[in-house]
């Protein structure tokens, strides 16, 4: 036989060897039948953020900004006394609404600037919980490199624009409902002179 023919047969034969081996029956495994998987734990009532809608937030003198190392949501030792004087005057204003924003420097991508802002966000509502803020009073959010304080592309600026910004709003309180009905004068009998 010529080595074409041999090669031709290997091949054949190997292929037929792949179809049988394919075409074995496979064992059955029989799984045991699934329970109910627990449904992924609730946050909390308690621990829900406050809404963000709205645009009536604002920075106050009151609250200081809290500044962070380059590629870090790790709170400074130098801001610990920041953070804590924020906490103490929100306690004393229950009735605001607090939205914590995380910004970044400019350096990095859209979306990972996205994530640290974030993550520097929920680290000091975090803090401001543990102090004794009210979760349901408080909400964070995300600017990135979105809205920096400073433009130029020096080390200083980066620091100024790495921070989270506390801002506030006061909760409008529920109005009374309005009547349509002006309010009942009082009927006098009319006095008699004797």
């Amino acid at each position: 036989m010529s080595k074409a023919k041999n090669i031709n047969l290997i091949i054949f034969g190997s292929a037929v060897l792949c179809l049988i081996a394919a075409c074995a029956k496979k064992p059955v495994i029989k799984e045991a039948p699934q329970t109910a998987q627990p449904m992924e734990k609730m946050p909390e009532q308690e621990d829900i953020e406050a809404s963000l809608r709205g645009k009536d937030f604002s920075a106050i003198a009151d609250l200081g900004v809290i500044y962070f190392e380059y590629d870090s949501s790790e709170l400074r030792s130098d801001m610990r006394a920041v953070v804590e004087k924020n906490a103490e005057f929100l306690k004393l204003h229950p009735s605001m609404e607090v939205r914590i924003d995380g910004h970044c420097d400019n350096r990095g991508t859209t979306e990972y600037n996205l994530g640290l802002g974030q993550r520097r966000a929920s680290a000091i509502r975090a803090f401001y919980k543990s102090l004794g803020v009210r979760p349901g009073q408080m909400a964070t959010q995300s600017w990135g490199k979105e809205r920096l304080n400073c433009f130029e592309f020096t080390e200083s600026c980066h620091n100024k624009n790495r921070r989270v910004e506390t801002l506030v709003r006061v909760k409008e309180a529920p109005k009374p409902p309005q009547t349509d009905k002006a309010p009942a004068k009082s009927k006098k009998k009319p006095s008699v002179s004797k």
